[in-house]
Order: C-alpha cells, then structure tokens, then sequence
C-alpha cells in the first residue's frame, strides 16, 4: 500500500508542473548575446609622497622641518650666502628629494616665490649693497624638469613646464645660488618658494 502512495505522489509531482510559468506572449531579443557596458570613475590624483629628505649642497642644506614636513614634501634650505672674506655672495647650493609623487593625469609643473629672490629684511640706498638675491630653481619629476630663476617668478604660480601624460616617480627641488660681487647686509634674506604638480582638468 505504502509503494503505491509513493508512486501516485512522484506520477502527480511529475506530470503537474508547480505554478508553472506562462510563456503565453512573451516577446524575445535577436538572440542569446547580452553585451553590457561595465565602467569606473576615477578622479584626478597630483601628490608627492612621504619618504622625503634633505641634501646638502656646496655651502647649503635642505630638511624637513617646516610646516608639515616630510609628511606633505614641506622643507627649509638653509644657504650660506655670505664670503666671509669680503662680505660679498658667495654660491650655494641645496636640494630637497621627494621619494616619490604620482599624477594620473596630464600636469602641469608650477612654480611661485613670495619675494622673488632672497629679500634682505634691512636695506640701504647705497648700490653697492644687494637686497634681494637671485637664486635657480631645478623642479623634477620623473625626468621632466621645470627650471627658473626666482626673479622671474611671482607669489601666483607660473607654469614652467606642461606634461600631456601621467607621470609616477622621483622628484626633487634644488636651489642654487650663484656668487655675485655685491655686498650683503646684515640679518637675514629670505623667500618663500613653492613646487607644484597641478592636473590639467
């Protein structure tokens, strides 16, 4: 009796589909091809990393220790301008290494100085002195170079040099001073420089 039952429930089972779908009507594509479109936005990304250091240079230094520091590529150079035998300038040099920066965009390289030199806080009629000392700019990133003498820069960043691809790699910045036969005035020259990778949006 029990195989019979079973049997009979299987024969119903098989031969009465379970809310059964109505394919009554249904319409259909060309084929069985479904081509999607899959897609991502990415936006623009310019940043120097974080493993970034001083270099000493012929009578200058580079570090890290202003503002945000290693930490957002922040640094001094510190120059010693002064020929201590006639008081006139002498050349220096420092440079400061960024481990590594990354745009993924074309950039441009920029750059701005607040005096436009090293800007003596005395000064004096006498021509014989200077008051604002000139000095060289070498921006690098990854092979492209943007350089510049800081008297023709501005405290509104100049573009220097336009790159038309991502770029991933070393940087630095280097500041030179060239020797000059003018006098220096006592106290103390100084400027605020700054490097920029701007994406070109």
């Amino acid at each position: 009796m029990k195989k019979f039952i079973f049997a009979a429930l299987a024969a119903s089972t098989i031969a009465t589909p379970a809310l059964a779908q109505d394919w009554k009507g249904k319409t259909y594509g060309q084929d069985a091809w479904g081509i999607y479109q899959v897609s991502a936005t990415v936006d623009s990304f310019c940043k120097f990393g974080t493993a970034n250091t001083g270099q000493n240079g012929g009578n200058g230094t580079a570090d890290t220790n202003y503002l945000g520091g290693a930490n957002e590529a922040d640094g001094r150079f510190l120059l010693d301008i002064q020929d201590n035998s006639d008081n006139t300038v002498q050349a220096a040099r420092a440079q400061y290494n960024i481990g590594y920066a990354v745009c993924n965009s074309p950039f441009n390289m920029q750059l701005a100085s607040d005096n436009g030199g090293l800007k003596s806080d005395a000064s004096t009629s006498d021509p014989a002195f200077i008051e604002n000392v000139p000095y060289d700019v070498n921006f690098a990133f990854d092979g492209n170079t943007a350089n510049k003498r800081s008297d023709q820069l501005s405290v509104g960043f100049s573009t220097i040099t336009s790159v038309n691809e991502a770029r991933a790699g070393a940087a630095h910045v280097r500041v030179s001073v060239a020797a000059a036969d003018q006098l220096l005035l006592e106290g103390t020259y100084s400027d605020r420089l700054q490097a920029r990778l701007s994406p070109v949006l």
